[in-house]
C-alpha cells in the first residue's frame, strides 16, 4: 500500500511586485497556516519517508514548517521541476518513486497539484473530494491511499482519498 500526501504551498506575499513569482515568500498568513498544518500533518498523517518540493521560495517556505515538526528519518529532494508543473510532470515524480517508499510527500503548486489530486481518486462523489474539486486552497493538504506496492502501479482514477484538509478547517 502507498500513501501519497500533495501539500499545496500556503499563502504568498505580493507585496514587492519587482520579485519574480518564483521568488516570491510567504506573507504574515502563509507562515500562520504553514505552521498550523505542519502541526497537524505531523499528528494525523502519515510520515512521509519521501518529500519532494519544488524550489520556489514559497514552496521551501512552507516546507521549514514541516521540517520543524518531523521529527522521524526521511528523504528530501528540491526539483526545479515541480514548479508550475503539470499533472503529467507529477504523475512523472511519483511513478519515479523508490518502491521502498510508503509514503510520498509533494510539495507543489496549483493548477497542477490541484488537477492531478482531482482525477486521482476512483470515487469523485465523496464529501471530501467534492471539497476538493469545490477548491484546493494555499496549504490545503490531500492524503491519497493506493493498493499498490511499487509506485510505477499508481495510476489515476485509482486512489483513495482519505483525508482533504484545508487551514481553515484547523480554525
Amino acid at each position: 500500500m502507498k500513501n501519497l500526501l500533495l501539500l499545496r504551498h500556503a499563502k504568498s506575499c505580493w507585496e514587492n511586485l519587482s520579485l519574480v513569482d518564483f521568488q516570491r515568500p510567504l506573507n504574515d498568513r502563509g507562515r500562520e497556516a504553514a505552521q498550523r498544518m505542519a502541526a497537524y500533518l505531523g499528528d494525523h498523517m502519515p510520515l512521509p519517508d519521501h518529500v519532494v518540493c519544488s524550489t520556489a521560495q514559497r514552496t521551501r517556505e512552507t516546507l521549514s514548517a514541516l521540517v520543524k515538526v518531523y521529527a522521524h528519518d526521511y528523504q528530501l529532494d528540491f526539483r526545479r521541476d515541480l514548479y508550475m508543473p503539470t499533472p503529467t510532470r507529477l504523475m512523472g515524480v511519483i511513478q519515479a518513486s523508490d518502491p521502498e517508499v510508503e509514503t510520498l510527500m509533494i510539495v507543489s503548486h496549483n493548477p497542477g497539484l490541484e488537477e492531478l489530486a482531482c482525477v486521482l481518486s476512483k470515487d469523485p462523489r465523496g464529501e471530501q473530494m467534492q471539497d476538493m474539486l469545490t477548491k484546493y486552497p494555499t496549504a490545503a493538504c490531500a492524503h491519497f491511499r493506493f493498493e499498490a506496492e511499487d509506485w510505477t502501479d499508481v495510476k489515476i482514477g485509482q486512489g483513495h482519498l482519505v483525508k482533504f484538509i484545508k487551514p481553515r478547517a484547523l480554525d
